[in-house]
């Protein structure tokens, strides 16, 4: 017996290094690509890398504790485009597979700290608002033709039955908490009629997030912008493509094919 438990920690033990190695390969194989001129220009070159991954839904769900994420070879939304800003800010800064790792967690979670399920930036309007009052990033939705974004979010606390750590009180008050914060921020949108006329104020690398016809929810999904010509692509983890993939019709068109978007909000990231 006494043998058994010590082949299956070796066993966890090795699988975990496999896991970490691989991951710092991948690293290596990212920091490789070429140099680009400005982080806006990065984080597109980066993101295209990724292109046909396989989209893993709820890829920071299920830990009995929480944890940083750190994952390459499968990705939803919102972990591509964290994954892809950490690894351009680390190709830009020169920075080690550990300060990537840093990155991400100041991304994902509240003053980059990991303090139980509270901690993370569960909805993209506070991830925005968060990683704006870093620096990383400036929120330009109101300079691209957005209008005031008035929706009472609180979807995950009117719907804690879809969320298993909000079964502790303590965490389903802190949450609350949270989301009564968020709303009471300012907050802007470009309508789904504007968005082709924003199109041309798009840059390369931009991160767009779509609001959500839900009641009580942000937003519905998030990518990067590609930029041919005048018209903006999405680089973005496709649930009905089942990978990361670049849309085939221009921005505007593909939020009007999706009912659920009503709009959506823009974020350029800041130059290191």
């Amino acid at each position: 017996m006494i043998r058994v438990v010590i082949l299956s920690i070796f066993f966890l033990a090795s699988h975990a290094l496999y896991a970490q190695t691989g991951l710092q390969k991948v690293f290596t194989q990212k920091m490789e690509l070429p140099d680009s001129p400005d982080i806006g220009t990065q984080v597109l070159r980066i993101s295209e890398s990724f292109l046909g991954t396989p989209y893993v839904a709820g890829t920071l769900e299920g830990n009995p504790t929480e944890r940083l994420v750190c994952k390459f070879d499968g990705l939803d939304c919102t972990t591509l485009v964290e994954s892809v800003i950490a690894l351009a800010v680390a190709k830009t800064a020169n920075s080690s597979f550990e300060d990537y790792k840093t990155e991400l967690t100041r991304l994902r979670y509240r003053d980059g700290i990991i303090d139980g399920y509270p901690s993370r930036l569960h909805y993209i309007l506070d991830w925005m608002y968060e990683n704006q009052k870093r620096g990383r990033l400036e929120d330009i939705t109101a300079k691209v033709g957005g209008v005031p974004y008035t929706k009472e979010i609180n979807f995950m606390s009117t719907h804690a039955n879809l969320y298993p750590s909000l079964a502790e009180s303590e965490v389903y008050e802190k949450l609350k908490q949270q989301e009564n914060v968020i709303n009471s921020r300012e907050h802007s949108y470009i309508p789904k009629a504007s968005i082709q006329k924003a199109e041309p104020m798009l840059h390369d690398g931009d991160i767009v997030a779509f609001t959500s016809s839900v009641e009580g929810l942000d937003v519905n999904h998030m990518g990067i912008i590609s930029k041919v010509g005048s018209r903006a692509y999405l680089i973005h983890a496709s649930l009905s493509g089942k990978k990361v993939i670049m849309s085939n019709v221009p921005l505007a068109e593909y939020v009007a094919s999706v009912p659920k978007h009503t709009g959506m909000i823009v974020a350029r990231l800041n130059d290191i």
